[in-house]
């Protein structure tokens, strides 16, 4: 199937790409390490910390949603750019 048949028929979804793509990288693997020896002390962490650590964890989390958001439309836009720049060089001269 081509990339545009792809695209219209919504069978693209980078967040899948994406995250079959870094799960071999080391650091992502030491991030998440990390992230998991954190959420296990949070766990057992008093109920007033137990409350900031879920305070951040949710503002966290939307932060990197909008981040990827941001990204996914700029990825759009840069490949609106491209295909410009593709048709300009395309275009017989006069």
């Amino acid at each position: 199937m081509d990339f545009f048949k792809e695209l219209y028929n919504g069978d693209i979804y980078l967040a899948e790409e994406i995250a079959v793509d870094i799960a071999g990288d080391p650091k992502y693997k030491e991030l998440s390490a990390k992230l998991s020896d954190a959420a296990s002390q949070a766990e057992n962490a008093d109920d007033a910390t137990q409350r900031i650590v879920r305070r951040y964890r949710e503002a966290f989390e939307e932060l990197i949603s909008l981040h990827e958001l941001h990204a996914f439309k700029i990825g759009f836009i840069r490949g609106v750019e491209l295909r410009q720049a593709i048709s300009k060089t395309n275009e017989p001269s006069v």
